[in-house]
């Protein structure tokens, strides 16, 4: 099993957990999606569990270059983020499971005979998040040029000249996520610098 997560404390974590496993055992780690396309080439593990926030790639994005590789790996991503749009997002990549990092040894080793056997799994709260979802009762009209309703909140405060530090305080969001969104909005609109940017917004009316 490979682990691929920039946070030095959640491999630790994790590494503790699957030594306590009797069932999998970790070969490789990762800190950036980069490490982790040369550990799928030499390691060709069945397993990998995937941060959905790298700080090269998104997990989400790394996907399609993983399968390449490897159509056959399970992969489970892992994230603190919760929200509707990264849990559908991630989803959407075809992966096997989604578990919040707040999980359990016995979650954990429950999810990976899950996605091992062939089935999907969702850690209870993920799957809280999208069954509010379909019981809500509006569905937000998207955004200009296809964008959520967090990347146009991104995209207003980028026009504003605000910082990603900046910004993640206005939204109440972490700077990492704010990246995150900056990344996923300019590789949508095709846009690739600030300025750019900004002349979109005001011609579409967001600022």
């Amino acid at each position: 099993m490979l682990i691929a997560d920039d946070h030095v404390l959640v491999r630790a974590g994790l590494r503790t957990l699957l030594d306590s496993s009797s069932r999998y055992r970790l070969t490789g780690e990762a800190a950036d999606v980069g490490t982790c396309l040369a550990l799928m080439r030499s390691l060709r593990p069945p397993l990998l569990l995937l941060d959905i926030m790298l700080p090269d790639m998104s997990g989400i994005d790394a996907v399609a270059r993983i399968r390449e590789i490897d159509p056959g790996v399970r992969i489970v991503f892992l994230s603190s983020q919760d929200s509707r749009e990264f849990v559908t997002r991630a989803l959407q990549t075809g992966a096997d499971g989604f578990m919040s990092k707040d999980f359990a040894l016995s979650e954990l080793e429950f999810a990976l005979d899950a996605v091992s056997a062939g089935q999907r799994y969702l850690s209870p709260r993920i799957s809280h998040v999208l069954v509010e979802a379909m019981n809500a009762p509006d569905t937000p009209e998207p955004a200009p040029g296809g964008l959520t309703g967090r990347q146009r909140e991104v995209l207003c405060c980028v026009a504003r000249g605000l910082s990603n530090k900046e910004i993640a305080r206005e939204l109440s969001i972490s700077p990492k996520t704010v990246e995150f969104h900056r990344g996923q909005l300019m590789q949508r609109l095709d846009i690739h610098d600030v300025a750019t940017l900004t002349r979109y917004a005001v011609t579409t009316g967001l600022v």
